[in-house]
């Protein structure tokens, strides 16, 4: 029978395998390099995600300032009804000197009735060559939309009429029509009479 005796463990006092030092060193390398792809992944993971939440964020954001940008101008159309209206025009018929339906002059407008708005408001004049008939083009521009009216006024019967060119946003459609009346230095005018049809 034979024994075989186990192998002698190292004692401190051996010499060590260069071989397996390295060997030794590189595994150690190794696992550090594993442990920073990890915590490279880790931290991709985490901005990946902080990237999609604020992706969502501002994609909630923006539908909720769509909505609230889109819910005044469904108001403001409901607010215009048929009915009587006034509107108030100053300032705007003593700048310019003009007849060739150019910038006459500047001012603002108040308006009351089936139309409650005030804002800035455009002038533009034209008189016919005989000077019988003088247009003005008032482009009134208020928080809800803006209304162009035109007053006809015949100088030879004495008349003064304004109807509803066009309008826009609240007062898409709306129709109108009336008398106009001037102050005695032709500064401001008010014209009176019914408006229909706005959204």
């Amino acid at each position: 029978m034979t024994i075989t005796a186990p192998p002698r463990p190292p004692r401190p006092s051996d010499p060590v395998d260069r071989q397996e030092v390295e060997a030794l060193v590189e595994a150690l390398f190794e696992e550090a390099r594993q442990r920073a792809r990890r915590r490279r992944r880790v931290r991709l993971a985490i901005v990946a995600c902080v990237v999609l939440v604020g992706a969502t964020a501002l994609a909630v954001f923006e539908r909720t300032a769509e909505s609230q940008n889109s819910s005044p101008g469904l108001t403001a159309g409901a607010t215009v009804s048929g009915g009587k209206v006034k509107v108030v025009i100053a300032g705007t018929n003593d700048r310019y000197n003009v007849t060739d339906g150019s910038l006459a002059g500047t001012g603002t407008f108040r308006a009351g009735g089936a139309i409650t708005d005030a804002g800035p408001v455009l002038a533009y004049r034209t008189v016919r060559p005989d000077g019988t008939l003088i247009t003005l083009r008032f482009v009134a521009k208020g928080k809800k939309g803006t209304i162009t009216y035109v007053v006809k006024i015949d100088t030879k019967a004495g008349t003064s009429r304004w109807t509803i060119a066009s309008g826009t946003k609240a007062y898409k459609g709306l129709h109108g029509k009336g008398t106009e009346t001037e102050n005695g230095s032709y500064t401001i005018s008010t014209l009176r009479g019914i408006v229909s049809g706005g959204q």
